[in-house]
């Protein structure tokens, strides 16, 4: 098997996006869309140094587990690099059969109750994120922010709040679904 004896990928910087990286691996993506932190201290033997315009990845004698990493590594920092420049879009749909129920949101406490889900008189609650902003149209929750983790985050919570137990799923089927991402006007993933 042939050894891989030095590995680096360049990122470039577009212009209005401004990329920080200290030795602790804390990368700061500031653009016009907002302010992005991640904390890649976990990450051992990649270096990540911004140069100029760039962002290099490198790593000495990389094994198959640290390619993948930086690849990775690269790809997370990208997506935040298109993230700060236009806004990632995720719409989820609240379905219902029988009871209907709607989101209402709580800005001050950061949360989103559901209402007469199944017909319970407490409402179910969930958290949002920071860096998403949540706005009601009709019956879908739009999540609107930069970061594409914290959105995926917050609609995988708000399926999670109404998950339906001790009945036969096939049955009911009640929920908030995620169906259609976007990058600002155009799909990249939708349920037809």
């Amino acid at each position: 098997m042939v050894k891989t004896v030095y590995l680096e990928e360049k990122l470039e910087i577009p212009d209005g996006v401004q990329v920080t990286a200290d030795e602790n691996h804390q990368v700061t993506v500031k653009g016009p869309n907002g302010l992005i932190s991640k904390d890649f201290s976990h990450v051992r033997g990649i270096k990540i140094v911004v140069e100029g315009n760039s962002i290099i990845f490198s790593t000495n004698f990389p094994k198959r587990g640290t390619l993948a990493l930086t690849k990775t590594l690269y790809n997370i920092i990208k997506n935040l690099i298109i993230g700060v420049q236009t806004n990632y879009i995720y719409s989820c749909k609240v379905c219902y059969s029988h009871f209907p129920f709607n989101a209402e949101i709580k800005k001050k406490n950061k949360e989103i109750h559901f209402v007469n889900f199944l017909g319970e008189r407490a409402p179910r609650v969930t958290n949002y994120l920071d860096n998403v902003s949540v706005e009601i149209q009709g019956d879908d929750v739009i999540l609107t922010g930069p970061d594409k983790e914290t959105l995926g985050q917050t609609a995988a919570n708000m399926k999670k709040s109404c998950r339906i137990r001790k009945k036969d799923h096939r049955v009911f089927q009640d929920g908030v679904y995620l169906y259609k991402k976007q990058l600002g006007d155009k799909v990249l993933w939708q349920i037809k």
